[in-house]
């Protein structure tokens, strides 16, 4: 494997490295190689962001992994001595048979690559159980996003962030139903907003529910529903929790119908 480079070890991961393990390996490892910092090399930051390419495109990663695998195999082919062989197919054949056993042979090599690829090795490769490899992420496709497992700051994040959104359009729903405007305010422009009030709402929900799933995933998605809830419940203006929760399942929706085009994508590329 002289002449194959190996992006995994460029980047210091293993091949079953998630897309979020590159990712932060990456953005380690610029920081410490950029040209402008000390001891950096423009050469290597260049093979960092070659390597971080490559691995971050389902793709591209596939391809570099059988060019790696037969990079291993030509290197065995090399190695073989046919004046042991018999001893060797031997040993190799023993190690698969022993508990535990197994390594990468030729003959295994062979076998996995061409074969049909079941969904389940996907998994080993670092893309996902049983699923179509992930891409990345646009703001208009939320199903490809990749959101980082949820802490409390998050969480946190998620929650207070939504719960003011709700304050202020709840606010507002109220003023629109003509209860405590402030004097002076325009409050025939407030009232104007009466009918149209189900649609901020919903909005509110719906961009809510985006930004917290962008943060912490589906368990920012359950916070944001808790905030309205929080909301609604104390005080809020009729129809708050209704068309927020309508705002939410909006986004779930767009989320379950983008991940069935993908996977129907993928298996069409089958």
């Amino acid at each position: 494997m002289a002449d194959q480079i190996n992006y995994y070890e460029v980047l210091g991961v293993s091949r079953s490295a998630s897309r979020s393990e590159i990712r932060n390996a990456y953005r380690r490892l610029a920081k410490e190689r950029h040209p402008d910092h000390a001891g950096g090399s423009e050469t290597e930051f260049s093979r960092l962001q070659e390597a971080h390419a490559v691995l971050s495109d389902p793709d591209r990663r596939s391809q570099h992994d059988q060019d790696l695998d037969l990079a291993h195999a030509a290197d065995q082919l090399a190695g073989l001595d046919f004046g042991s062989l018999e001893d060797e197919l031997s040993q190799k054949r023993r190690e698969r048979e022993s508990p535990g056993g197994g390594g990468s042979t030729l003959g295994s090599f062979l076998r996995n690559r061409f074969r049909r690829k079941e969904p389940e090795d996907e998994d080993r490769e670092g893309r996902g159980r049983s699923r179509a490899p992930r891409r990345e992420g646009r703001w208009y496709s939320p199903q490809d996003f990749d959101p980082e497992p949820v802490t409390w700051r998050t969480a946190i994040f998620s929650f207070v962030g939504a719960f003011l959104a709700f304050i202020v359009v709840g606010q507002i729903g109220l003023w629109a139903t003509g209860a405590n405007v402030p004097p002076g305010f325009a409050s025939p422009w407030v009232l104007a907003l009466g009918p149209f009030m189900w649609l901020l709402y919903t909005l509110a929900g719906l961009f809510t529910a985006y930004f917290a799933y962008r943060a912490a995933g589906w368990a920012g998605v359950a916070v944001v529903f808790v905030a309205a809830l929080i909301v609604g419940g104390s005080g809020g203006p009729d129809g708050l929790v209704r068309f927020t929760t309508v705002g939410i399942v909006m986004l779930l929706a767009v989320i379950y119908l983008g991940t069935r085009r993908n996977r129907a994508a993928w298996r069409d590329r089958r």
